[in-house]
């Protein structure tokens, strides 16, 4: 099942609290399967902050539903979605 995380270029992952942890806590983490509801998120974070830097990163999720992400995995997908995004636009 793939699920969507929000993880900023220096690796930091957004928790369920709204902060950005650099801890590994996969429990954690904030995560949703549906992208547009990550983008919503985004978008929010970026309007409190226009500083930031984070994407939205598409992963899979593990049997109880957390998010399996590797070091690799970031910049693949953060690459895909920055094409998929110009694209868009």
């Amino acid at each position: 099942m793939k699920i969507y995380i929000l993880q900023t270029q220096d690796q930091r992952t957004l928790n369920k609290d709204l902060e950005w942890s650099s801890e590994a806590d996969r429990n954690a983490v904030f995560q949703t399967p549906h992208r547009d509801i990550a983008i919503n998120q985004l978008i929010e974070l970026n309007a409190k902050d226009i500083s930031l830097r984070a994407a939205v990163v598409e992963c899979e999720a593990d049997n109880k539903g957390r998010p399996v992400l590797t070091v690799g995995q970031h910049a693949s997908n953060s690459n895909d979605a920055n094409s998929k995004q110009s694209n868009a636009a």
